[in-house]
């Protein structure tokens, strides 16, 4: 039997559990994609799947995956696109996955191998919630503004993977234009940008919610220049310290127990996680995806990302080698 419980004050996804170990896979998809945009957070717990079984469920909802190359973390399966979490100790930050980067995905999931005994929960947030939180005044200061990223781009990045010179102006603003980045040189460096809403609107969901790198920066890697507004100046220290003081108020620790899968939408909940005690004891699976249900007028499906594995299409655009080519020529 299949028991579906709606979120509240200390659970804030839908929780559809089995009492009697029924295969994951035997769920519908018509059960599962309206509870997954109304709600933007699933936990699945009680039901019976592997590793095979599980790709095959969550291949079902996700176009194609899109892997984490930030260290610490193992390979799972032989594909790489299902990978362990982080396996340091350290508490983290509440974060939506990959959202320093253009091609955040849309869909994060996480399944429990094995739980910790002891610590080590995931940390789960709406950002709907927080936004409808703040201060009057900060949601006015905060409307219309955005998060900048910025970072060097090496000369390597044009020399291996588009096999030209180091580009002049010209060739950086043909790939600006491209590019989901825009390219600036500075002291002869050459930087890459891009900027997203401080106060966005997610996938399925007409209120605006907060979820950008932001606490992660902030307090877990103690940078105040990594994301900036979008003119570059600093965010302020009681903007941040007011967001994380609400998200603080509205975040539930999942406790994990063997089996349980979350389901999140990546442009609206955001993920953390207190302290691990022994790493080796939590074993936690990752996944994380594009929506395979978006409207088929919806422009996002326009995005490189959603639809190649091409690293140089992704990062220069769907232009570049034409481009290189042209610029080799000259």
């Amino acid at each position: 039997m299949i028991k579906t419980t709606h979120p509240e004050d200390s659970r804030n996804y839908l929780s559809i559990e089995s009492d009697d170990g029924a295969a994951l896979e035997g769920l519908s998809d018509a059960d599962i994609i309206p509870a997954f945009k109304q709600h933007g957070a699933l936990l699945f717990r009680g039901f019976r799947f592997d590793l095979e079984g599980l790709s095959r469920f969550t291949a079902r909802f996700c176009s194609r995956f899109v892997r984490n190359e930030s260290g610490r973390r193992s390979q799972v399966s032989a594909d790489g696109t299902t990978q362990s979490v982080n396996l340091g100790t350290e508490p983290f930050p509440l974060h939506p996955e990959l959202s320093r980067v253009p091609w955040r995905p849309d869909i994060a999931w996480f399944a429990c191998a094995r739980p910790p005994s002891l610590e080590g929960e995931t940390l789960v947030c709406d950002g709907v919630r927080i936004a409808e939180s703040l201060a009057g005044t900060t949601r006015s200061a905060l409307q219309g503004r955005s998060v900048l990223y910025t970072e060097e781009t090496p000369m390597g990045a044009f020399t291996d993977w588009l096999g030209i010179a180091p580009p002049d102006d010209e060739v950086l603003a043909r790939l600006s234009a491209e590019s989901p980045f825009r390219f600036q040189r500075r002291d002869g460096r050459i930087f890459r940008q891009f900027a997203r809403a401080f106060l966005h609107r997610p996938l399925f969901c007409d209120q605006t919610a907060f979820g950008n790198f932001l606490l992660f920066a902030r307090y877990m890697l103690g940078t105040q220049e990594f994301p900036t507004f979008e003119d570059g100046s600093i965010i302020p220290d009681e903007i941040a310290d007011e967001i994380r003081e609400v998200s603080d108020q509205l975040t539930v620790a999942h406790r994990w127990q063997s089996g349980d899968v979350l389901m999140l939408d990546n442009s609206r909940f955001l993920h953390g996680r207190n302290a691990v005690r022994d790493p080796a004891e939590r074993q936690i699976w990752t996944q994380f995806g594009y929506a395979a249900f978006l409207e088929e007028d919806d422009p996002r499906l326009a995005e490189p990302w959603r639809y190649t594995d091409d690293a140089l299409e992704i990062f220069f655009g769907p232009h570049a080698r034409d481009l290189a080519a042209a610029a080799r020529a000259v």
